[in-house]
């Protein structure tokens, strides 16, 4: 059975140590800038520290398999939006800088106290980097605005009816994280309400005016434990009751928008 497997099965499998790869380096980074800033501030310029060289080094090599893993994970998985990119990138120049910062600590270790600032510099830009890179990485699994959303205090809403700001609401705190404006799993974006009903009317997972015949329907109603369930189980709380009920009754009044509108034309038509 094993011989029939191709390597893109073990390219999948790959980029699946994405999220297993990454934490040790991203700790080890930091605690080499940590040694180095500091040994560097107190005038203990002469050498770098071992430790710190240490850290740096196995940071580099498990971080450049670390991004290597989540670029072949993202587009297995179809991961699209702003807010891969950012993660994307901010990687790419964190590896970049601890390359730099590795060259600038052999030169170091050849000619001494006049590498100390370019190596100590680079290290301490490379740790600002991958705190960056982690907290966009935060956000595509927890969701935007994640350490501080506790601060930020919502107004209650009196009463729920079949509107877009209520329906809003719950495909912010629902399904934002993955198909919103910085992110979009699978191509598919559901905010703000235009995004949900760009391109071709056949792709729309919301079907204006028919809920029983809308993608969205079947996909939070399905029973728990289907593993196609929305949001899925390891996403977020499972969308209530009468949170289904806001969002049928929403798509069967014609799923207007934030003023008033209806969604667009059909673009094709229906396959018979």
């Amino acid at each position: 059975m094993m011989l029939l497997l191709t390597m893109d099965a073990y390219w999948q499998v790959f980029g699946r140590f994405h999220p297993l790869l990454i934490h040790f380096p991203l700790a080890l980074i930091l605690v080499a800038a940590c040694i180095e800033g500091t040994r560097y501030a107190i005038g203990r310029r002469d050498q770098p520290s071992p430790t710190a060289a240490i850290c740096l080094w196995i940071g580099l090599v498990m971080g450049g398999l670390a991004l290597w893993a989540g670029w072949v994970l993202a587009d297995y998985t179809g991961e699209e939006g702003a807010l891969v990119s950012l993660h994307r990138w901010t990687g790419v120049a964190t590896i970049s800088l601890l390359v730099l910062a590795a060259a600038a600590l052999l030169m170091r270790q050849w000619k001494g106290r006049d590498w100390a600032a370019p190596h100590v510099g680079l290290t301490l830009l490379a740790a600002v980097t991958v705190a960056i890179c982690g907290h966009f990485g935060g956000e595509m699994v927890w969701g935007e605005n994640w350490i501080f959303g506790p601060l930020n205090v919502a107004p209650q809403q009196s009463k729920q009816v079949a509107e877009w700001s209520s329906v809003e609401s719950i495909l912010v705190d629902h399904c934002q994280k993955c198909h919103g404006p910085k992110r979009q799993k699978d191509g598919l974006q559901l905010v703000p309400w235009e995004k949900m009903f760009a391109g071709d009317s056949v792709d729309w997972v919301v079907v204006p005016g028919d809920a029983a015949a809308s993608r969205m329907h079947t996909l939070i109603t399905m029973p728990p434990e289907s593993e196609d369930i929305m949001p899925p189980s390891d996403k977020g709380k499972p969308l209530s009751s009468e949170q289904v009920q806001l969002l049928v009754e929403w798509i069967n009044a014609g799923a207007i928008g934030p003023g008033g509108q209806n969604p667009p034309a059909s673009q094709s038509e229906p396959v018979s």
